[in-house]
C-alpha cells in the first residue's frame, strides 16, 4: 500500500461498548462505569445523568478524555488528587479517546487514606476499561460532491482508492455524493478528483 492510500495514521482507539466493575475496599464500594463520549459537552452531560442517578452515593469521581488537548477531571468532595486524576490514568493507560469513565464510591465506615483512594479509584477505572469493547476510529473529513452522471463510475474508484465513507448519494439532475475522507488524505483526494474529472466535480466542504 503506498502512502497515498495509507489512512491507518488517522487511526485511533475508542470505546464501543464500556462496562461497569465494582470493587470493595474495606467496606468501601467502588463502581466503576465507562461510557463512550463524542465531546465535551456529551461528557459533561453523561456525567451529570450519573450524578443524579447516584445522587445517594458518597463520591462521583470522574475523568474524561475527548483528544490530546480536551480532557478533565473531577475528585467530587475526596480529597485533592486522590481519584479524578488516577481516572485520568486509567483512560491514558489503555489509550483511548473520546472515553468518559465515572466512579461511583460509597463510603464503608473505614477510611483509606490518600495512597488507599488512589489505588482504589485507579483500580475500578483499569478494570472498567479492560472489560470495554474498543475499536478503531478513523479521523475524517467530510464534502460534498456534485457531477454528471458519466462521472459516476471514476469518482467511485476513487472513493475506493482513498479509502473514503460514501455516505449519502441523491440522484438528480446531477449526483450528489456526501462522502467522508481520512483526515490526511483529504487533501489528495480533492487534487486526484480534479485531476480524474478535469474540474467537472464541484466539492463543497461540510
Amino acid at each position: 500500500m503506498n502512502k497515498e492510500q495509507d489512512s491507518t495514521r488517522d487511526e485511533y482507539p475508542v470505546v464501543k461498548e464500556g462496562a461497569v466493575v465494582e470493587i470493595k475496599v474495606k467496606g468501601s464500594r467502588f463502581i466503576a462505569r465507562v461510557l463512550p463520549i463524542a465531546d465535551r459537552e456529551n461528557a459533561e452531560k453523561r456525567y451529570e445523568e450519573i450524578r443524579k442517578q447516584f445522587y445517594k452515593a458518597t463520591h462521583n469521581c470522574m475523568a474524561y478524555r475527548i483528544d490530546q488537548n480536551i480532557f478533565r477531571y473531577s475528585d467530587d468532595g475526596e480529597p485533592n488528587g486522590t481519584a479524578g486524576q488516577p481516572i485520568l490514568q486509567a483512560i491514558d493507560g489503555a489509550g483511548v479517546l473520546e472515553t468518559l469513565c465515572v466512579v461511583t464510591r460509597y463510603f464503608g465506615g473505614t477510611k483509606l487514606g490518600t495512597g488507599g483512594l488512589i489505588r482504589a479509584y485507579g483500580e475500578a477505572a483499569r478494570l472498567a476499561l479492560e472489560r470495554s469493547v474498543i475499536v478503531k476510529k478513523t479521523r475524517r473529513k467530510q464534502m460534498r460532491i456534485q457531477f454528471k452522471y458519466e462521472l459516476e463510475s471514476p469518482i467511485r474508484r476513487l472513493i475506493e482508492r482513498f479509502h473514503a465513507r460514501l455516505d449519502e448519494s441523491v440522484y438528480g439532475e446531477e449526483i450528489t455524493m456526501d462522502v467522508s475522507v481520512p483526515k490526511s488524505l483529504h487533501e489528495r483526494f480533492v487534487a486526484a478528483l480534479t485531476e480524474t474529472t478535469n474540474s467537472q466535480a464541484k466539492v463543497i466542504f461540510k
